[in-house]
């Protein structure tokens, strides 16, 4: 299943797009049959806060609507015993079965997430009202909590206009809702809001999507043209005024055959793919070239998952370019059939690879070739298998 239709059902996935992705907030009941417990609990809470060292602002705690001092934080118990706010961001960087989530999702919508975990108190409330600067989930793990949530009144703000520059909305919110256990709340970017947690303990994930806008789109234009001289030029000085217009009109003469020249649509999808993380990039002892083949044909290898893989052909014929992970791999010498067998499968043995080029020699081709791919975090050696 998608992982965006499982976390709205049961609403479905053409009704939330159409009516309210980017456009209106709504709050989906699970009506009791999901939860998300396997994601985050008390239990994965206290571990992060017992076994790992995590610093000031990525843990910090929030009270009366304002961020405390980093300080306060050696005093974290005593501030949540008086209702303060616990955060958490980017815990999809430190559980697992979140970050497995976080990049499932990514895969799917096509661009970057960012989880963060949210723990309250009895009738307290964290933040006043406010709106973020991405789309985000509310995912409601333990407890309830009451939101509210207003139209915006800056549409489409960008990450650097933050709405501590802007009035709040003064008309009543136009969604209001208590979020229980395996309940979801969608709220759009710009769109202020505020919570507060009723009777029990609250723990809430936010999971964040950061869409690229055309201003986006424009900065990446703009680190293309850097290559090129005529951009790096410095425009004539403004004492001749003709010359400076002429400058500037032959730039954007420049401009129009530079994009006409260009699939900008095809390049700058390939430039979002290659900012893509794997969910595991390190596989040792393997990737440091020990013990690859311990299995000899039999060693098993799988696949990076949930990363926007592209094979391309290389313009002599002899080979494809691998690109994933903002890198480019070249393997040589090798047919069709085995890319395109090899990376549409989870796993693979030595003996596969084998099957898929008979005529090739096991220690003088391929091993080359795994071991080439191994240490570039193409592919990873499944440990035990």
């Amino acid at each position: 299943m998608l992982c965006l239709t499982h976390l709205i059902q049961p609403l479905k996935q053409e009704e939330f797009l159409k009516n309210n992705w980017t456009r209106k907030a709504i709050a989906i009941s699970s009506k009791g049959q999901k939860n998300f417990t396997d994601l985050f609990s008390w239990d994965k809470l206290n571990h992060l806060l017992n076994f790992h060292q995590i610093e000031y602002p990525d843990l910090r705690l929030a009270f009366d609507g304002k961020v405390l001092e980093a300080k306060e934080n050696r005093n974290l118990t005593q501030w949540c015993q008086k209702g303060a706010t616990l955060i958490i961001d980017q815990i999809h960087k430190r559980v697992p079965e979140v970050s497995l989530f976080a990049s499932k999702l990514s895969y799917e919508l096509g661009y970057p997430t960012q989880v963060n975990a949210y723990c309250s108190w009895s009738n307290k409330k964290g933040f006043s009202k406010h709106y973020d600067t991405h789309d985000v989930f509310i995912l409601q793990v333990e407890g309830s909590k009451q939101w509210y949530v207003y139209t915006d009144t800056f549409k489409y703000p960008l990450p650097n206009q933050k709405s501590s520059s802007f009035a709040p909305p003064e008309e009543e919110a136009y969604l209001s809702c208590i979020l229980h256990p395996g309940d979801v709340l969608y709220i759009p970017r710009g769109h202020w809001h505020y919570a507060v947690t009723q009777e029990e303990p609250s723990i809430h994930l936010t999971l964040g999507i950061h869409s690229r806008t055309s201003v986006d789109l424009l900065e990446w234009l703009i680190g293309q043209l850097q290559y090129r001289e005529e951009w790096r030029k410095g425009l004539p000085l403004r004492i001749d005024e003709t010359s400076f217009n002429v400058s500037v009109e032959n730039l954007i003469q420049d401009l129009k055959e530079y994009i006409n020249n260009h699939n900008i649509s095809e390049e700058y999808n390939n430039y979002l793919d290659g900012l893509g993380k794997p969910v595991e990039q390190y596989n040792l002892p393997y990737q440091a070239g020990f013990n690859i083949f311990d299995r000899g044909v039999e060693t098993k290898f799988k696949v990076s998952q949930f990363q926007r893989l592209k094979i391309l052909q290389m313009p002599d014929d002899d080979g494809y370019k691998i690109l994933v992970s903002g890198k480019e791999v070249s393997i040589r010498g090798v047919p069709e059939s085995l890319v395109k067998n090899l990376f549409s499968r989870e796993t693979f043995t030595g003996k596969d690879v084998i099957n898929l080029l008979p005529d090739y020699d096991w220690e003088i081709d391929i091993m080359p070739m795994l071991s080439k791919l191994v240490s570039e975090r193409v592919i990873f050696v499944e440990s035990g298998a």
